[in-house]
């Protein structure tokens, strides 16, 4: 393993040389005709405080206003694509995706993301809101590795840092449109501005998509099955009525209904005809969508916020208080075919209360620290039910009831004015509670991380960091028959990373480095069957290293190159059998942690062109490769390398933009996730299909 390991960071290196050279020659090139372009120097709040993210030792990817608005990022799954080693995919339902992140991943049904994933500083405390719409966002920051000492739960892989815009003084209104084929339509408008004076101010979004949907089941007439509505509004009221004290008040509600489990059949199945040219699954070629229902599924959820902030001379108190209600159901075809076999209805409702407190010293002095304390409590009942040939079976019904209490703490000393020294900490009690099995268990973790930042010169930091994640443990949501373990431990992880990060050529050129290994113990995996049963099982023990390559060049005044390089490669260490998993141990040690592309790549050229003195043409074309996945355990069954590229052309004045889009330009076709049938009964593997090609047009106006 390590000569493959030392093969790839040699790829690596051959490439950071191959593609920075060419940009530095070009910007030494355009060095002497007087021009002045550079790329945006981006300021992030990652540890409680405003610092240039050149000066931050953590892996970050960061996104301005102006990235979200032309890369037209308005989910989480965008970032993704545009992140190295983030991996976002939709499936099963509108609520359910599957997030991965340097290998570490999603968890479902009653289980827990990999990430803290954070909106305006407060947590979305249910794993079905990874998906929700983001209207009216102005930055996005991607932090990798383990964030818990500052981000808190479920932080294990690293925390996503939502932003939207902040009520304004002066009255501003934001409008945009959008057409795109599959009848997809979306309106989004927004409001800012005093009310009454400029120590109260509001801003208020509204975002409305309703699309037919492109991907058809050919078996029931051709009806379309990606379909989807939703209403996304959200509130901000900011009152600062002295300069020492504001309040932030939030509120949001969103309603997203749409179309559900059209997985495919993705083998022959247990059953199979004598194979014709083509495999078929029960008469029907496979890799088509052929359930015998049209599936329906929708999330809706209120969350109200508020944010106190109160300066002393020496630093910040905050306060975070945040209630969110859930409620979200799902009724599809199980099996996936013309016959009616399997069917499954879920209902998942919850309530969240979380409060966190946090003192943070001023930033202008060579000791920084940031403390405080969150406690976090739920309660979700979750029911799957399922009928068999028309029969139906005890549901998997829990009531679930979640408690966490944590204290935290991150200090960061220069030893010198060149040298940082930074120490974190985290210490979690989480107590998940099966109210109807009758089971209780308390998990407890303490999660040091600690770093060594260098600035070798103005613009150049070089960092070493040690930390530790963790995700608890819990219980499973148990169906009549099945054979998984009632529950399932806590996971853990010690990831060590160093890396480098800065900008040359008078800031024309910006970018990072950075290596990681990751030591896992009892890495949770995500498992169904054919009863209904979610589940999840721990892999004792595993290994991933890889790392990120980023870079942003202005080569000219109008040329921007945006380039993104990500890989892992992993091993399952230890693994014994496991009660409910079909496939043998023997099978899976030595396999790679499924998930996770082995590479990822992203280029994006963007050129800006003035047509007059106050119209732009600004064109974009991104390019991204995903290389092999493995699905399962024993890793038989893989997604092969492939390609996607986006286009769009953006006529663009001060007030107003107008943009024609095509994403998945080649119409490319992939799996986007994978279930096999001999990890979880059912007859056939099952696979969900990729995101046709769409073509689209957008409008937006500012005042």
């Amino acid at each position: 393993m390590i000569t493959e390991v030392l093969s790839v960071r040699s790829a690596v290196l051959s490439l950071v040389l191959g593609f920075t050279g060419l940009s530095l020659q070009a910007a030494q090139a355009q060095q002497g005709t007087g021009m002045d372009s550079v790329i945006e120097e981006i300021v992030v709040t990652s540890r409680y405080r405003a610092e240039k993210l050149s000066d931050v030792p953590d892996s970050i990817t960061a996104f301005t206003a102006d990235d979200i608005e032309r890369h037209r990022i308005e989910r989480i799954n965008r970032v993704a694509a545009l992140t190295p080693n983030l991996r976002f995919s939709d499936d099963q339902e509108v609520g359910i995706s599957t997030l991965v992140i340097r290998g570490v991943r999603q968890n479902r049904g009653t289980g827990q993301p990999p990430v803290s994933f954070r909106i305006d500083g407060v947590s979305v405390t249910n794993n079905l809101l990874t998906t929700q719409d983001l209207p009216d966002i102005d930055t996005v920051d991607v932090l990798r590795g383990p964030q818990g000492a500052l981000y808190g739960r479920n932080a294990i892989g690293g925390a996503i840092l939502v932003s939207t815009r902040r009520p304004t003084k002066e009255p501003e209104y934001r409008f945009r449109v959008t057409a795109a084929e599959g009848n997809d339509f979306t309106v989004a408008a927004s409001a800012s501005g005093p009310l009454s004076n400029e120590n109260l101010l509001y801003r208020a979004s509204v975002q409305v998509q309703d699309r037919d949907g492109q991907l058809e089941n050919a078996y029931l007439g051709n009806q379309k099955v990606d379909f989807k509505k939703s209403t996304n509004f959200r509130g901000r009221l900011l009152y600062q009525p002295t300069e020492r004290l504001a309040v932030d008040f939030r509120a949001q509600y969103s309603d997203q209904e749409g179309g559900s489990g059209y997985f495919m059949p993705g083998s022959e199945g247990v059953l199979p005809l004598p194979p014709p040219a083509a495999p078929i699954f029960f008469g029907n070629p496979v890799y088509e969508i052929q359930s015998n229902r049209i599936g329906e599924s929708f999330v809706k959820f209120t969350e109200t916020s508020a944010k106190i902030d109160y300066d002393f001379d020496w630093g910040t108190l905050t306060s975070i208080t945040s209630f969110t209600d859930v409620d979200s159901g799902n009724d599809q075809d199980l099996d996936q075919t013309l016959f009616d076999a399997i069917n499954i209805i879920v209902i998942d409702e919850s309530t969240t209360f979380a409060q966190e407190f946090r003192l943070a010293s001023d930033a202008d002095t060579s000791l920084r620290w940031v403390t405080g304390l969150y406690f976090f409590n739920q309660d979700r009942f979750r029911s799957l039910a399922t009928t068999f040939l028309g029969t139906p079976v005890p549901p998997a019904a829990q009531d679930l009831k979640l408690e966490n209490y944590a204290a935290f703490g991150n200090l960061s000393y220069d030893l010198g004015d060149d040298l940082e020294l930074t120490v974190a900490f985290r210490y979690d009690v989480e107590t998940p509670e099966d109210t109807t099995q009758g089971k209780s268990e308390t998990f407890r973790e303490l999660q040091p991380k600690a770093s060594l930042a260098y600035h070798f010169r103005e613009g150049l930091l070089g960092y070493l960091t040690i930390g530790k994640g963790f995700r608890a443990g819990g219980f499973n949501n148990l169906s009549a028959g099945s054979n998984f373990a009632p529950g399932f431990d806590k996971e853990s992880l010690v990831s060590y990373e160093v890396g480098m990060k800065g900008s040359a050529y008078n800031g024309r050129i910006r970018g990072g480095l950075s290596f990681f290994y990751t030591d896992y113990t009892d890495q949770q995996y995500f498992l169904f069957d054919q009863t209904g049963t979610q589940a999840n099982i721990n892999v004792p023990k595993s290994e991933i290293m890889g790392g990120e390559l980023e870079i942003q060049a202005m080569p000219t005044d109008s040329l921007r190159i945006d380039f993104g390089l990500g890989f892992t490669e992993s091993e399952i260490i230890e693994y014994a059998d496991i009660v409910g998993v079909l496939v043998p141990a023997a099978e899976i040690i030595g396999s790679k942690v499924p998930g996770a592309p082995e590479w990822s790549l992203n280029v994006g050229v963007q050129h800006q062109v003035a047509l007059t003195s106050t119209l732009d043409l600004v064109s974009r074309l991104d390019y991204e490769h995903r290389g092999k996945t493995y699905w399962t355990l024993d890793n038989l069954d893989t997604q092969s390398a492939y390609d996607l590229v986006n286009l769009s052309f953006a006529l663009e004045k001060e007030r107003w933009t107008s943009r024609v889009y095509v994403n998945n330009l080649f119409d490319k076709d992939y799996i986007e996730w994978f279930f096999a049938a001999r990890f979880i009964g059912l007859p056939a593997d099952i696979a969900w299909p990729s995101a046709p090609r769409q073509a689209g047009i957008e409008f937006s106006f500012r005042y």
